[in-house]
């Protein structure tokens, strides 16, 4: 059984220096995994030769042609092309498969390979040939060629393939357990930023704390507007560091993440090379530390470039400059090192949380401490150990009379530090509004996702936004701290890869319990949004099983849009509709009873209701999520009115309009 993986967005142009101008892109198909992976971990450190020798670089990949660049620098070769891991065909040859991108045969796997040897002198390549003609790859092969890489005594490998994050994902394994021997695994951050619409978009496997994740600049040095960005779902950051993601051959100039990746694949080796010439221990923690802390910074936000810009010398001065320890540098790099994010807005009585991602070379503890005259505020350990990598959760409290907030976060070690700074200027919000997104699983329904640009509506409209992440939150009590709450998305399908070997459909229900809570919330006064879908993309008897309470229910079918999403004009009259022209849906029809209101039809289908209690509880229900996504509030639907329809929402739910 196989699924496929979302592909990242490519795109084709003209050039004028070679007449071919195209974004490379590997789409892979996810086959399951016949058992799962045992993970032993051995976190010694690496390296202790006193010569230089040659540095193995797997390239796992669409195979590599032995041509001029290539032929004298592949030592290993195996093709993984074979029914015995899901594919339909079997192919012993290691060349490039040469997949068709834009009807154009594109030789990935080869100009990878090239792009590790044209700026690494130390590294040879070890082929792993996983992606077919078709442009495929089965995830049980992407698994299997990790494992080889690993006993071929790779030092690093390259994954310039990736996919949409799943529930479960088996990459994650795979990714741990090669960091857990030594190896360093670089993957591109993916193609799919769709130039800054689409929010948190970074691929898998690049997406895991145990990979490196590499943006793309383009040729004239700019962060790519394909590039993915981060954060992600799990609130920490990615992607870790940008590179140059464009590689020229003699007849065309490819674009994307694929051909950032291996920049930094080859600057690993160089650092390894590095260490083991001047008699250093290394580690996959103290290169990536190295990496990071060395990169040369560019003004755009983390989430978009990273720690920065790799500078390979960067990174050697600062493994020069570590305090070592039986030769190992002592290096550690926290990421991002500062909070909150260009484009978050916090309030007085704000709760804000963010998972910081550290590195560094060996197993370490940390006495954490805030230097700050508002140090109460903030929530964290004061003691953690780290090794190699590892997660600090940062938590902190806005105070009601708080005007202007500053503090560094030290990272304190016998001999390595490092520190996040925080700066705040909160403000006093008109309103609260929680984003329930404790009921779906989709990656992309975070603030920081298809959301983000809701986010910024509503916060630049004086409205405090705090997300709802864990189910466990929805109480009456917790829930009246907010003017409304957001269910977004919530109930939705999904596919659950944690048993590889059988993975299954499920959605994530409302308990009993929370259905009383949202009930009791709503008549005593609260504001609710629950946006759905039909029952392709939503489990439409659990949601509306949630709704029973309200008296709305989503229809089962998609009766407009489905596709591109249709451009609704008919409105009837409602303050949240007043200077509404037109908005995006695709999605399910909504019913109620004779109790509420339409808000806009389409046909016979109502697709908005909307209703108040005398309680001064107020409900309004749609059958779709399209116009307060991303790319309806920056217009990219071609409708008018998505932004104000979205916070004339907000307003009247919270008993402003």
């Amino acid at each position: 059984m196989s699924y496929a993986w979302e592909p990242p967005i490519s795109r084709q142009q003209s050039n004028s220096s070679s007449g071919l101008k195209l974004i490379a892109v590997i789409v892979i198909l996810l086959v399951i995994i016949a058992g799962g992976i045992i993970v032993i971990f051995n976190m010694n450190p690496f390296g202790t030769s006193t010569e230089t020798a040659d540095v193995r670089v797997a390239v796992v990949d669409s195979g590599v042609n032995a041509d001029f660049t290539t032929q004298n620098r592949i030592v290993s070769a195996k093709s993984f092309i074979s029914p015995l891991y899901g594919y339909d065909e079997t192919d012993t040859s290691t060349s490039d498969s040469n997949p068709s991108q834009g009807g154009q045969s594109v030789p990935h796997g080869t100009i990878v390979a090239s792009t590790v040897i044209e700026n690494s002198p130390n590294a040879v390549i070890v082929n792993a040939k996983v992606v077919a003609s078709d442009g495929t790859a089965t995830s049980l092969a992407l698994i299997a060629a990790i494992y080889w890489a690993v006993e071929e005594n790779c030092s690093v490998i390259n994954l310039s393939i990736g996919s949409t994050p799943s529930y479960g994902d088996p990459m994650k394994e795979a990714v741990d357990y090669a960091f857990s021997k030594g190896v360093l695994v670089v993957a591109s951050a993916g193609n799919e930023n769709s130039a800054g619409v689409a929010g948190t978009s970074i691929s898998s496997p690049s997406v895991f704390p145990n990979a490196i994740a590499v943006a793309a600049l383009d040729q004239n040095g700019y962060p790519a507007d394909y590039s993915s960005r981060g954060p992600t779902a799990q609130r920490y950051m990615k992607p870790d560091i940008a590179a140059a993601g464009y590689a020229e051959t003699s007849s065309a100039t490819y674009f994307g993440t694929s051909f950032a990746a291996p920049r930094v694949a080859a600057a690993c080796a160089e650092l390894i090379s590095y260490s083991e010439a001047n008699d250093l221990l290394y580690t996959p923690g103290s290169i990536m530390a190295a990496l990071f802390q060395g990169a040369e910074p560019y003004d755009a936000p983390s989430f978009v470039v990273g720690s920065g810009i790799l500078d390979l010398d960067g990174a050697k001065s600062i493994i020069d400059s570590a305090t070592r320890i039986s030769d190992l540098p002592q290096i550690t790099h926290i990421h991002p090192e500062t909070l909150p994010l260009s484009f978050e807005q916090l309030f007085r009585g704000d709760s804000y949380e963010f998972n910081l991602l550290v590195y560094n070379s060996d197993s370490m503890e940390y006495e954490i401490t805030v230097n700050s005259d508002n140090e109460s505020i903030f929530s964290l350990d004061p003691i953690v150990r780290i090794n190699q990598s590892g997660i600090v959760r940062f938590a902190m409290e806005v105070p009601l009379d708080s005007t202007e907030i500053t503090a560094t976060v030290e990272l304190d070690s016998d001999v390595s530090s490092a520190s996040l700074d925080i700066h705040i200027s909160p403000d006093e919000p008109d309103a609260r509004i929680a984003f329930d997104i404790s009921h779906t699983t989709w990656e992309m329904d975070t603030v920081y996702g298809q959301f983000k640009e809701l986010y910024i509506e509503l916060t630049s409209n004086q409205i405090s936004v705090t997300e709802i992440r864990n189910s466990s939150l929805n109480t009456y009590d917790y829930l009246s701290e907010f003017d409304a709450v957001f269910l977004l998305d919530p109930c939705v399908w999904d596919v659950n890869y944690t048993n590889p070997s059988n993975p299954s459909i499920f959605s994530l229900p409302y308990s009993a319990q929370e259905i009383e809570a949202y009930e009791q919330y709503y008549r005593d006064g609260g504001g609710v949004f629950v946006t759905g879908f039909s029952n392709e993309s939503t489990d439409v008897d659990s949601l509306n099983a949630f709704l029973s309470w309200s008296g709305f229910s989503i229809g089962y079918e998609t009766v407009v849009g489905g596709g591109d999403p249709a451009i609704i004009t008919n409105t009837n009259s409602h303050p949240v509709t007043s200077g509404v022209a037109s908005f995006a849906y695709s999605g399910a029809a909504v019913q109620f009873n004779s109790s509420a209101q339409s808000l806009a039809d389409y046909g016979v289908h109502s697709l908005i209701g909307a209703m108040e209690t005398t309680g001064g509880g107020r409900i309004i229900v749609t059958g779709t999520n399209y116009f307060i996504d991303n790319w309806a509030l920056t217009g990219n639907y071609g409708s008018s009115s998505d932004d104000t329809l979205s916070l004339k929402i907000a307003l009247w739910l919270s008993g402003i309009l």
